[in-house]
């Protein structure tokens, strides 16, 4: 393989020895502690929690700086007041944040994590709590086979490198076909950081553009926009924002109850011309009608999982629809882009709308979310929202 996809993976697997940690070599290094505390019992710590297991290591318990979360148990772990933990477990615990940061700073030792720091507000409160040994969860990123085979979750810090190099000619022929040269630099340099733990500086858009970059796109007040994660109502929001409260219809999905219920609130503070055009559904956007086990957070995070406790409806965007127009399609899942792009494929195929799908949740995406596109005959361009970390796919035709 020749061009810049094939230059990265040479260098990569040059330096590959000196990069890689083995699990032996983790697990050493984590036995200077009394044990391993993950903080932030959402959807990354509960990724981190399932790769540790297959590795054999098994944290204390989950601390979170939600009060309503002390006391409960997530994936047999129970979650502890921060202030507790030194008094619980002594003060040579290890505390691993499993919380996306910005992509700024990385540290390639326990040592020099301890040294440089990360979330400065949660790293100080842990500290002002009595623990000493603070890193973030990227700290293992050099296990590469601590993350290896089953990439359930959202730890797009810790990809799956051996997946990445098995499939670097889909990727390389991904790259190929961007659309834009700015889609260009920004996927090489997400591989770069994912390969390495480092990389160039990656393009970065403003949090306020995600699903609608102005350099693509203005939505315009005829929009019939389907939003799959619709959470609380914060696309609808920006959407509304951005065209003077007017739109052709809006069709919402959203299986998280409590998510569900914010976003029927904020709807109905709407006016009622404007609620009369929306369609809310409690459903995930999937592949097939029926049920799914969902692992709900009640915020942000939710995701489909074997081992999800609330069984959701799903539906698919073709039959949510039934052949009514759709303009744009948005879809941050949690992983289940995917299965809710399947769900969709008369839709896309008759109405061409605009995409905006996630395409980090899980380490196959990168190249499979962006594939799917093209092979609809799309455009297809990428934009990042959090450096390595928050990027979205549009496809786009005749704009």
């Amino acid at each position: 393989m020749s061009g810049v996809i094939g230059e990265i993976f040479a260098r990569f697997e040059r330096e590959r020895p000196r990069l890689e940690q083995t699990v032996d070599g983790l697990k050493a290094a984590l036995g200077r502690y009394d044990g391993i505390v993950l903080y932030g019992a959402g959807s990354s710590g509960i990724a981190l929690l399932l790769a540790l297991r297959r590795a054999g290591i098994e944290p204390l318990c989950f601390a979170d700086g939600a009060p309503e979360k002390w006391g409960t148990v997530c994936m047999g772990l129970e979650v502890v007041p921060p202030q507790e933990l030194v008094g619980r477990f002594g003060a040579n615990i290890l505390v691993l944040v499993c919380i996306n940061t910005d992509g700024q700073t990385y540290c390639r030792s326990f040592d020099e994590a301890l040294r440089e720091g990360g979330h400065s507000g949660v790293h100080q409160r842990l500290h002002d709590c009595g623990c000493a040994n603070v890193v973030d969860y990227i700290a293992l990123r050099r296990c590469f086979a601590l993350f290896r085979g089953d990439n359930t979750g959202n730890l797009p810090s810790c990809p799956d490198v051996d997946c990445l190099a098995e499939h670097r000619d889909q990727i390389a022929r991904v790259y190929e076909r961007l659309a834009d040269g700015r889609s260009k630099e920004i996927y090489a340099n997400v591989l770069t950081f994912r390969l390495f733990g480092e990389g160039p500086e990656i393009p970065t858009l403003a949090q306020e553009e995600k699903y609608f970059p102005r350099e693509l796109f203005t939505p315009s007040a005829g929009e019939h926009f389907v939003d799959c994660g619709a959470f609380d109502g914060q696309t609808l929001r920006d959407l509304l924002a951005l065209t003077g409260n007017r739109i052709g219809a809006y069709y919402a999905l959203e299986p998280d109850p409590a998510n569900f219920e914010r976003l029927e609130q904020f709807a109905a503070g709407l006016p009622e011309k404007l609620r009369a055009k929306m369609e809310l559904s409690p459903c995930a956007a999937w592949s097939g009608a029926g049920e799914i086990p969902l692992y709900a957070l009640h915020g942000p995070g939710s995701f489909a999982a074997p081992y999800g406790g609330t069984q959701a409806a799903a539906t698919t965007i073709d039959g949510l629809l039934g052949g009514r127009r759709a303009t744009a399609i948005k879809m941050n899942i949690e992983g289940s882009e995917l299965a809710a792009l399947k769900g969709a494929e008369e839709t896309i195929r008759r109405w061409k709308p605009k995409l905006m799908a996630a395409g980090y949740h899980k380490t196959w995406d990168f190249w499979e979310v962006p594939e799917r596109m093209l092979e609809a005959g799309y455009e297809i361009y990428l934009r990042s929202y959090m450096h390595h970390l928050s990027f979205v796919f549009y496809g786009l035709e005749g704009y």
